[in-house]
């Protein structure tokens, strides 16, 4: 295995364990850290890239991503019924666990689809739910900052969207949702207590407010075996 294979596999490990959280220290930084040339550190950022771990945003630095969006979800406009609807929990039972929460400026996908500048920022946010001391799913979540002010650790333990309607006052309409079957990839492994075997139950989603605007692009990794989604009639 080459040096910069090797330096990928650690820099992704870190990015896994939140030594890295939001941002990569800096091409010049890295190189002196693993005691190697910047094109070396260069050719494993590329490595990670491809692996959709980290994407650069110009003039910014090196960012961790979240899970990339769907070409689907960019241009689309207010959702139909999909006819799908999650099943729920005893709310006493399910607890959120933040296992990161960060604001950063916008990619150029989330920019395009949530109509954002440069200069905006948006909520960067993984969250493990936990039913009956059980990992169910892992979500990834970005929001903007100026549609959803006032963000903080406490509303991502419980509810967000109740924190929109009842909070902020403002209604939530509909969404567009893509499902998919994913084989799990390393943070699926290390939270979902799931093997590199099991399935995982992908669901992307795009929702917007009553009035059309976008505030939401997610992804949630459902283990195969703890939950899963109902298909409504009509």
């Amino acid at each position: 295995m080459s040096k910069y294979q090797d330096i990928a596999n650690d820099i992704e490990k870190k990015i896994i364990e939140k030594k890295y959280i939001n941002k990569l220290p800096e091409q010049v930084v890295l190189a002196q850290k693993y005691h190697t040339s910047r094109v070396t550190i260069i050719h494993a950022l590329k490595i990670l890239q491809d692996r959709k771990l980290i994407h650069a945003v110009k003039g910014h630095g090196t960012y961790i991503s979240a899970k990339p969006i769907p070409k689907i979800f960019l241009n689309s406009g207010v959702a139909q019924n999909d006819g799908f609807t999650k099943h729920t929990h005893d709310s006493k039972k399910l607890v959120s666990k933040v296992i990161s929460f960060n604001i950063r400026k916008p990619t150029d996908k989330e920019k395009e689809a949530f109509n954002l500048s440069e200069n905006e920022d948006v909520y960067d946010i993984i969250r493990l739910r936990i039913l009956n001391s059980e990992p169910i799913k892992l979500e990834y979540t970005v929001m903007p900052v100026n549609r959803i002010p006032g963000l903080n650790l406490d509303i991502l333990h419980k509810s967000i969207y109740s924190y929109i309607e009842n909070k902020l006052g403002i209604k939530i309409g509909k969404d567009d949702r893509l499902i998919t079957a994913d084989k799990p990839d390393a943070y699926d492994i290390k939270y979902l207590n799931c093997t590199s075997n099991d399935p995982i139950l992908c669901v992307k989603q795009k929702a917007y407010f009553e009035n059309g605007t976008p505030f939401e692009l997610s992804e949630s990794r459902n283990r195969y075996d703890r939950g899963g989604l109902t298909v409504k009639k009509g």
